[in-house]
């Protein structure tokens, strides 16, 4: 059973919570600062964490594709969240230069916010 179908992270044998995103938003930068310790090939210390997450970080990924693929998502959409997510912040719509990133940033989120509330990962 994939990930993503499961919605469930794997099971580490510590009782922990499951605390789910409070945006979508937040999945994305949580994804993508794994996507990062994934590039500098750390290792995630799943012992340190309070709680869990609801999915794993492919789970996230596995979405954003599939809206992709669906032409729900376009490659504008990719990469402003790309080059936001990897900045962990969104763009300032006060910057003149990051205005209309700002817009496209929020159709993006519009679009991807409830396919994550649908599957649990957002509260």
């Amino acid at each position: 059973m994939f990930a993503a179908q499961r919605n469930q992270p794997p099971a580490t044998g510590l009782s922990r919570p499951v605390v789910r995103f409070s945006s979508a938003e937040e999945a994305w930068f949580w994804f993508m600062r794994t996507e990062k310790a994934r590039a500098e090939r750390a290792k995630a210390a799943r012992t340190s964490a309070l709680y869990d997450r609801p999915c794993l970080p492919d789970d996230v990924y596995a979405i954003v594709s599939r809206l992709h693929r669906a032409n729900a998502l376009c490659d504008l959409h990719l990469e402003v969240m790309g080059e936001y997510g990897f900045l962990d912040r969104p763009p300032f719509p006060d910057v003149n230069e990051e205005a209309v990133d700002w817009v496209i940033w929020l159709d993006a989120f519009d679009v991807l916010e409830p396919v994550l509330l649908e599957r649990g990962i957002v509260e």
